[in-house]
């Protein structure tokens, strides 16, 4: 059950978690991986972020929680998206995921969350 804090979450809010938990898999955030993404929201998505309020929230969240944040997250973001807004995510999580050439098993676990969350084929 989502907690508050994610019913509330806009596009841009929950697009950051869902990519910055993502981008946590591999076991860190690069700065310019950081850029990237938030460089990827401010394009695509016009919603407010308070970014030091999520990336604290992010930086907080104890590893074994990341998993659930993720999915109550995706689930947020299909309620209050369109499925263009979630095509884009999806592929530029996949660039991102895919930006050192390989798939790491984390990785493969949190796109397949997005897939299975949001009934993509």
């Amino acid at each position: 059950m989502p907690t508050q804090f994610i019913t509330k979450m806009n596009k841009t809010e929950a697009g950051f978690h869902l990519l910055m938990t993502l981008s946590l898999a591999d076991g860190s955030i690069q700065q310019s991986e950081s850029k990237i993404i938030l460089d990827f929201l401010e394009k695509n998505y016009s919603e407010p972020i308070d970014l030091i309020k999520e990336q604290a929230f992010l930086r907080a969240l104890p590893e074994e929680e990341r998993q659930n944040h993720f999915h109550e997250t995706a689930i947020q973001f299909y309620k209050i998206s369109s499925a263009e807004d979630r095509n884009k995510i999806i592929e530029f999580a996949m660039k991102v995921v895919m930006a050192d050439k390989r798939m790491e098993t984390g990785e493969n676990a949190y796109i397949n969350e997005l897939y299975d969350a949001w009934d993509l084929a």
